[in-house]
């Protein structure tokens, strides 16, 4: 067992390629956090907080992005209502280019209801309204013109974004046509246990993607196999990237024929919120996958990303840029066990 901590400092202080261009096609909305208790038919609840918070699966991985050093365009609809305006600027903040969403005059914008507690030891009860994300389509951007100038696209939500997940597939074979790299995460969703409502995801998106990201419950749905080291072995074999997501469990990564095992890090504090903590990891992995780092370090501070989001409200504050993923780290030991095993302590 080796102490790596060093190692990783040296690779996050001599990072030689330069930021990354990445190009983001999705959701963005906002999510209304209630802490009530659980909603019952028939009964009324009292909620004693609230939070509005920037979100989409999207929206959450351009802003983690942008907030490493990326380059993100993020390519979306919103309307012209309140939310739409306010969405538009707070995206623009977090540094993210907003020259790719689209204004859709007289429409409403989506948004999320989150119901939990203030614990998270229940699950959420959450809700939807899909607004103008429900049409959703690349034939609303120049998106070529975008790729030719991008290091990788990205797309999720395949059951949120019905008619967007019909076109993932022509829009991932342009950028393989043009060398560039593809990851997707088709996100939670209603449609996991049918298999028709996966055809798709199967046999037109996994093909033409780099770097696909699952958790457990997802591979579990994908391959029949309930342990995720057998099932990350056949998810999509022509891809060169499969993480799998375990929740407290850690983090399986498949790079090519090597598969890589990295436990959670042990935070001190409760949990407050893990909305947003997955596309967090995402956005760091993703980060620094582009910037070259091997693959179990970019997990390692993939996770630390997410370890971090969890400690706040809502799945943009707690996001680290660079300087806050090094400080993060430098509070616990990271050992090489062999064998592609990484254990935090």
């Amino acid at each position: 067992m080796k102490l790596i901590n060093d190692y990783i400092q040296f690779e996050l202080e001599n990072l030689s390629n330069p930021e990354p261009k990445i190009a983001i096609v999705g959701d963005l909305n906002y999510d209304y956090i209630y802490i009530s208790p659980p909603l019952e038919s028939g009964k009324e609840v009292l909620i004693s907080d609230f939070t509005r918070s920037l979100a989409g699966a999207a929206g959450y991985v351009a802003s983690g992005l942008a907030k490493l050093g990326a380059k993100v365009h993020l390519l979306t609809q919103v309307g012209d209502d309140k939310d739409g305006k306010d969405l538009l600027k707070e995206i623009s903040s977090a540094g993210v280019i907003i020259d790719g969403i689209r204004i859709a005059n007289g429409r409403k914008s989506a948004f999320t209801l989150i119901f939990t507690d203030k614990t998270e030891n229940r699950p959420r009860q959450v809700a939807t309204y899909q607004g103008t994300l429900k049409d959703l389509s690349i034939d609303y951007f120049k998106y070529e013109e975008l790729l030719n100038q991008s290091d990788l696209v990205y797309s999720c939500n395949y059951f949120i974004l019905p008619r967007l997940r019909e076109e993932i597939p022509y829009l991932f074979r342009y950028a393989k046509k043009i060398n560039i790299l593809t990851a997707y995460d088709a996100n939670s969703g209603y449609g996991w246990e049918d298999r028709k409502m996966l055809e798709t995801l199967k046999k037109r998106i996994y093909p033409h993607t780099d770097l696909i990201f699952l958790n457990e419950s997802e591979a579990y749905h994908l391959t029949g196999i309930k342990d995720p080291i057998k099932s990350i072995k056949i998810i999509s074999p022509n891809s060169n990237t499969v993480v799998i997501k375990l929740g407290e469990k850690g983090v399986l990564a498949r790079h090519l024929s090597k598969i890589y095992e990295v436990n959670v890090f042990p935070i001190r504090d409760k949990v407050k919120d893990t909305v947003g903590a997955g596309d967090s990891f995402q956005a760091a992995f993703i980060y620094f996958f582009l910037r070259r780092l091997p693959i179990e370090i970019c997990t390692i501070l993939a996770e630390a990303n997410a370890a971090s989001t969890v400690q706040y409200y809502g799945g943009t504050k707690g996001q680290l840029n660079l300087d806050g993923v090094k400080n993060f780290i430098k509070r616990y030991k990271i050992y090489d066990e062999g064998n592609g095993k990484i254990m935090i302590k």
